[in-house]
């Protein structure tokens, strides 16, 4: 943004306009109801907050930013992600400490590879990425593609709500909260992700069995990417035994590789659904449901083939419409 736009924004109080950069509360406080705003393109320049006072806004809606995770374009067992000359933005936004923020909009084009291997292209990375005492956010209305994770909720940034989110070609997770904690994912739609939720705390000890997760009225399509020399993709839940218990209500679940992973993980999401109402999954490919495939619970209507497919494009098409907000890219239909 050149100094005549910031300072014609400035003038608009209450808000602030800010510039490129890591935006910290003075003495760790910040004037009440105050909104924080973000405009042009901030490229591959991370924007950090931190500190801000309970409650801040910070509005995206006229902001773009560049998600890259690899130094070269095609990252191999050869020469990994981390080796090349090409700019990185690992995390392009970052929210510390920072309870109750509203953050709104963003479009985040990801310049992660998606046709390498998932093993040589994991340079771990996130749009967005909250963290560090940022409890009870709520992140609405964000655009991002082609990104390694969507959205991270990571330690203390629990009671989060993602609102109204469109994610696709995304290579990981389209959020990964491997915290644990409680949350809600309403209203989205994540089209053509290797993995939906994450709620997989890998290796640490972590307990979410008291925490709960709410997906309402989301719309989760996986997406086969090459992952161990293999096209395939994850759960839409990637869950263990001490995974929070989940609450899905009118989502849709779209599988889209007959050699899925993750069967396991299946069966414990449908495990974990302490409700389930209004759901439909969806098997896309011709080939009849493998017989190992868990199937849900009650609460999921199951549509295959041509019927799974024309579903999918129909409630695909009717969130477009209903969510003209929502910032779009110059090669997609507005």
């Amino acid at each position: 943004m050149d100094r005549r736009s910031f300072m014609g924004l400035a003038g608009l109080s209450p808000v602030f306009a800010l510039l490129p950069g890591t935006y910290q509360a003075e003495g760790g406080q910040m004037p009440e109801g105050k909104q924080l705003v973000l405009t042009g393109e901030h490229g591959y320049e991370q924007q950090m907050f931190r500190d801000l006072e309970a409650g801040a806004t910070i509005d995206a809606r006229n902001a773009s930013f560049t998600v890259a995770n690899s130094r070269n374009p095609e990252p191999s067992a050869m020469m990994g992600c981390d080796e090349g000359n090409l700019p990185v933005n690992r995390y392009p936004v970052v929210i510390r400490n920072c309870p109750g923020v509203h953050f709104i909009g963003g479009r985040f084009d990801g310049q992660v590879p998606l046709t390498s291997d998932w093993r040589d292209t994991y340079c771990n990375s996130a749009a967005l990425l909250v963290r560090d005492g940022t409890a009870n956010a709520t992140i609405e209305g964000v655009r991002a593609r082609r990104c390694w994770d969507g959205v991270r909720f990571a330690a203390r940034a629990d009671g989060f709500h993602l609102k109204g989110c469109w994610l696709s070609e995304i290579r990981d997770d389209a959020v990964e909260n491997d915290y644990l904690l409680s949350g809600i994912v309403e209203d989205c739609l994540f089209d053509g992700c290797f993995s939906g939720i994450s709620v997989d705390p890998a290796s640490n000890e972590r307990d979410g069995t008291r925490e709960t997760v709410r997906i309402d009225r989301t719309l989760i399509r996986m997406h086969p990417f090459l992952s161990k020399d293999e096209i395939t993709h994850q759960a839409p839940i990637k869950a263990v035994d001490q995974s929070p218990r989940l609450r899905i209500t009118g989502s849709v679940f779209a599988l889209a590789s007959v050699n899925m992973r993750g069967l396991r993980r299946l069966e414990r999401t449908w495990g974990l659904a302490i409700e389930s109402r209004d759901n439909v999954l969806l098997w896309l490919p011709d080939e009849p449901i493998p017989s190992e495939l868990p199937l849900p619970p009650s609460g999921f209507k199951v549509l295959t083939g041509a019927d799974a497919r024309e579903y999918w494009n129909k409630a695909h098409l009717q969130w477009v419409a209903a969510h003209q907000n929502v910032a779009r890219f110059s090669d997609e239909a507005l």
